[in-house]
């Protein structure tokens, strides 16, 4: 699938490869998708999947990050295109996506200047 990728005010955007006007008639479920992912050795992220309002697929990925159980920062991503069971998808597998992974990397070191 076709993915791109864009910052935007509330963090940065993920879009899979369909129309950005397009919207699922069946309501998507309310509920906040929470998991907690060990990313390396002592850094931990606290996701947070949160149903864009009006949208069904639309998705906000609040991350938070821990390191050594310390607040180390926060960053989102903004799911275009996505069901809600492809969001959850992407939030679980959040290591192996090689794009999250360095955006979250380079926020890390951002913030450490």
């Amino acid at each position: 699938m076709n993915r791109k990728a864009r910052r935007t005010s509330s963090g940065l955007a993920l879009d899979k490869g369909r129309e950005m006007g397009e919207v699922k008639s069946s309501p998507a479920s309310m509920e906040v998708f929470n998991l907690i992912v060990p990313l390396e050795r002592k850094l931990k992220a606290y996701l947070r999947l949160l149903p864009e309002p009006h949208r069904t697929d639309t998705w906000l990925l609040e991350v938070r990050l821990f390191y050594e159980a310390e607040p180390a920062g926060r960053t989102s991503f903004t799911l275009n295109g996505y069901t809600q069971e492809e969001a959850e998808a992407v939030a679980r597998n959040i290591r192996s996506n090689a794009y999250m992974m360095q955006e979250i990397d380079q926020y890390l070191w951002s913030e450490n200047d």
